[in-house]
């Protein structure tokens, strides 16, 4: 595979037909922000097809170039065929990599200290809600959360043991403790069945 790099006119680049990348009107605002900012600094790649340079990467820049009247367009051209050039549509597409999301608000956060916000909206490709998202955003104190699960292991192991008795007793007298326990538990609005044994047994010591 050959590469080359050269100014191609708009008249001689086209779209390929199987591109599945779409952008909506307000990307695509975005977009013609951007370059009427800074430039079309990103060059397109493309192929040569017949008298044409068909467009393997880049085809949203340069439809938005195109409304901004760009007359030529810096293109990097590779000798590939049809085949080809649809697997680096793919591959172009979807092997950019993805932003850490901590780092990135961190960058947001700080050009943020020195860009008006309707900058930042008009040229970061993020709508509103996100740019708030990504500017309240703050890092995650981990030396305070292992204090605080540190804390509470303390706090449960500093907290009474629990332990748990087995009786052996016959069907007869298990009944009458049950019964003793379901009547205490309804006289005192008692929840935990070993509660109101407790407090039967309290009450026999106390007496």
């Amino acid at each position: 595979m050959t590469l080359d790099i050269k100014m191609v006119h708009a008249d001689f680049l086209e779209p390929n037909p199987w591109n599945p990348n779409v952008m909506s009107p307000e990307m695509m605002e975005k977009e013609r922000a951007s370059i009427r900012e800074f430039g079309f600094i990103d060059p397109i790649t493309c192929r040569k097809v017949g008298k044409m340079w068909q467009i393997i990467d880049g085809e949203q820049r340069w439809t938005a170039a195109m409304a901004e009247d760009y007359e030529t367009f810096p293109c990097i051209v590779l000798d590939v065929t049809e085949d080809e050039a649809k697997e680096l549509t793919i591959v172009l597409n979807d092997t950019r990599g993805q932003f850490v999301e901590s780092k990135l608000a961190s960058l947001v956060q700080d050009l943020a200290q020195r860009r008006e916000q309707a900058r930042m909206e008009s040229l970061l490709p993020y709508d509103k809600p996100r740019l708030d998202q990504l500017s309240n955003r703050r890092e995650v104190d981990w030396s305070e959360l292992e204090q605080k699960r540190k804390d509470h292991e303390d706090k449960e192991r500093d907290a009474e043991a629990w332990v748990e008795r087995v009786y052996r007793m016959p069907r007869s007298s298990a009944d009458v403790l049950d019964e003793a326990v379901s009547r205490v538990q309804e006289q005192e609005g008692i929840d935990q069945p070993w509660r109101a044994l407790e407090m039967i047994a309290a009450d026999y010591l106390a007496g």
